[in-house]
This record gives structure tokens, sequence and C-alpha cells, in this order.
């Protein structure tokens, strides 16, 4: 029972994503701002009132139900032991942080560590941003906001004074208004076309069926010239071998395509050095009149893509296959018939560090086969339109086992 009452604290405090994951289960529309709007106070509400003597529990439930989706993609590296005990691992993780943030009921501290729980990045992981439960709200995402939006719940909360009205005041201040009152107005003089795959993760299935996934991909990029698209994007890893290697035949049909139709790619990408050693990178291909130019993916994702140094020679000793990319140097545009889309590749583009530029258009490619099924597809979602809304950026967003979606600033879906 005593358990029980911690975990319903953190099933609110999840609440508004599952709601959505749950809603798109049965329509492609994006949950209701008035929706969005209730479930995120009632999430911010559960973590400013957790009971100091429940924030270790409300904690590590929170972090399961948050995050218990990340070792999944062990499942393809013969690790399905470990699966659980990281789960457990990032419970007891996010249990500490509560712990230790949540130790005063009082709100200068509650206040505080809520508003600076989003800059806690574990190994550059930034997916802790609880103003994230707003992005499909009428409440606005940025800190004044969201500062506003707890010290309504406090003020509505504990005082039973006038003191409530300055709290619905608070409630008032802390709406998007300008959001509400206006739309975004999208300039784009492109067709796009996003092609969302349904490529299973098995690596054995993805090698035996290689050719008849290459050609499928083949066919929607004619399909879009057919429909008369001036660009087709691909989702990640979409051609998983090098376009000049061996394995991929489709090279010159490609090129071919390209004179119709600028086509967007995931591929992978090797490089050799001087002394003669592989660089393997996970990449963007822009194929443009038979012109082939390439983004290599600048952050990468931990445990997955990367090995942490500490953790490196312990992983490779026992476990082949994980890790292994390296990293581009700097984030890039694609020059696209006048217009400029900056790059991402799954994971960046849900990082606070890519947006700092405040990137009109972005291209995203994602391959979110890894985690499926989960509540991953969903987080992901709410953060490129928390991060669309603070940044005022359209993302044009590509992916595999997962909805495609243009992302926009405005509140209400297009």
């Amino acid at each position: 029972m005593w358990l029980g009452i911690s975990l319903a604290y953190a099933l609110l405090c999840v609440a508004p994503f599952y709601a959505q994951w749950l809603y798109q289960q049965y329509t492609t529309d994006d949950i209701s701002p008035l929706l969005a709007s209730i479930l995120g106070l009632l999430s911010v509400a559960s973590v400013l009132f957790t009971p100091k003597n429940r924030r270790f529990s409300v904690g590590f439930f929170v972090g399961i139900l948050w995050f218990y989706w990340i070792p999944l993609g062990m499942r393809y590296f013969d690790m399905d032991l470990f699966i659980p005990i990281v789960i457990m691992l990032e419970g007891i993780f996010v249990g500490l942080v509560f712990y230790i943030g949540l130790w005063c009921e009082c709100l200068p501290i509650r206040l505080l560590f809520l508003l600076l729980l989003s800059f806690l990045m574990p190994l550059g992981f930034d997916w802790i941003v609880l103003e994230s439960v707003f992005a499909y709200s009428y409440i606005g995402v940025d800190k004044l906001s969201f500062a506003f939006v707890i010290l309504a719940l406090w003020l509505l909360v504990k005082y039973q004074t006038w003191r409530k009205l300055i709290g619905i005041l608070c409630l008032i201040l802390a709406c998007d208004w300008h959001g509400i009152m206006q739309d975004f107005s999208i300039s784009m003089p492109l067709r796009i076309k996003l092609i969302q795959s349904d490529v299973k993760q098995d690596l054995s299935w993805r090698t035996e069926e290689m050719d008849f996934i290459f050609r499928k991909h083949i066919e929607d990029i004619a399909s879009a010239i057919e429909s008369g698209y001036d660009v087709v994007v691909l989702p990640e890893s979409a051609f998983y071998v090098p376009l000049d290697s061996v394995y991929f035949t489709h090279l010159d049909t490609l090129l071919s395509l390209s004179k119709k139709i600028v086509i967007i790619t995931g591929a992978l990408r090797v490089e050799k050095s001087d002394d003669g050693s592989l660089s393997y990178f996970n990449s963007m291909l822009k194929i443009d009149n038979t012109n082939i130019s390439f983004y290599d993916k600048v952050l990468l994702v931990p445990f997955g893509e990367y090995l942490p140094s500490f953790l490196e020679s312990f992983m490779n000793v026992f476990f082949q296959g994980i890790g292994g990319f390296s990293a581009g140097k700097e984030f890039g545009y694609f020059h696209i018939k006048g217009v400029d889309f900056k790059n991402a590749i799954c994971y960046e583009g849900t990082n606070g560090r890519f947006y700092e530029d405040n990137p009109p258009f972005v291209m995203m490619i994602s391959n979110n086969a890894w985690f499926v099924p989960s509540i991953e597809p969903i987080l992901q979602k709410n953060l490129l339109k928390y991060y669309a809304r603070i940044h005022k950026s359209v993302i044009y967003h590509a992916s595999n086992r997962s909805a495609n979606a243009v992302i926009t600033p405005n509140i209400s879906p297009l």
C-alpha cells in the first residue's frame, strides 16, 4: 500500500506521455491542447507535492516509467540479461535525484529543483525535461512560464485565502497567449515527401532481406517522383551499408533518380585514414542531380553508437558490435533549391545544443526500431515539439517504425 501511493505519484508524473501514446494508438491526430494542459499540470504537481518521506520511491518509479525503454537496444547484442538491471539502475538514479532535490517541502527548494532538473545530463543524455509535458498544451514551454506554473500550483493548493487569486493570475501568465491567438506562418516552397519505413532491427533478418529492403526504398523514391515531389526523405540508416561497397548494387539507380528529385537518406559511411584504419559514421546523405554530399552525426548515443571510455575495454571483451561509430566534427546544413535545412540524425534533434542557432528548418531522420514497442517515439516527438516552440523551428521528421511528422511551433495541429 505504501509503495502503491508512491507509484500513483509517479504515474501522474508520466501521465502526459502515456496518454499521448494511448491516443495515437487510435488516431493520427495529436492530443488536444486542453487535455495536454490538464495532464501537464497534474504531472508537475505530482513532483512539486511529493511527500518528503516518499521522494526516493516516487523518483524510483518515475525513472522506470519514463526511461525503461533505454536498454531495449541491448536485445540486438545478445545482452537481454542486462535489460532489467539497467532499468533498475535508472530507477535508482532518478530516485537519488529526487531524494536530494526534494529534501525540503518548501517552495524555494522545490521551485529551484524543478527549474534546474532539465540541466541534468548524465553522459550528455538530456531527456529529463519535465517542461516537455506542456509541448502540445496551451502552457508556455520556456523557463519563465514553467516558474509561473509552479507558483500557481503552490498558491492554489497550499492556501485558502486571496492568494489563490494570485495563483490563478500566475496560471494565466503561464499560458502561451501569442501561440494561442496566432498561428506561426510557414513559407515552404518545396514539396517534401517523408518516407515512413517498417524495417525491423533484427540484424540477421536485415542481412537476409537487404536487397528487398533497398529495392523498397528505391520504389518509394520513384513513387515520390511520380507524385511531383521536390524532395524525398528516407529514415536514418535506410541504406545500412556504404553506398560504394560491393553490398550495395543500386548506386547507379539512385544517381539516375536524383536527376528528377533531391534524395535525403540515412546511410553508413566509411572513411579510411592515412594509416589504413577505418572510421564508421552514421550519416545523412543528400543526392542531388548525381552529386552526393554528406553530414556525419555529431551527437552519438551512449551505449548504442559509442561507449564511454571507462567502459570501453570491459564491454568489448564480452560483447561485440556495440558502439564503434565515430562522431562528426560539427552540425551542418543542406542547401536544397534555395532553402537551408539544418541536419539532425535521431538523438541530435532532441538535444538542446543542436538548436543554439535557432534553425528555421530542420531535416531530421530517425530509426526507432531499436526501442519499439515503447513510449520512446512519443517522448521524442514531445521533445521535438518542445524545441520547435522554443526556437520557432519547423522540423521535417522521417522515421523507421514510428510515425513521420512535420513539427511546427503552432499549438494547434496543422
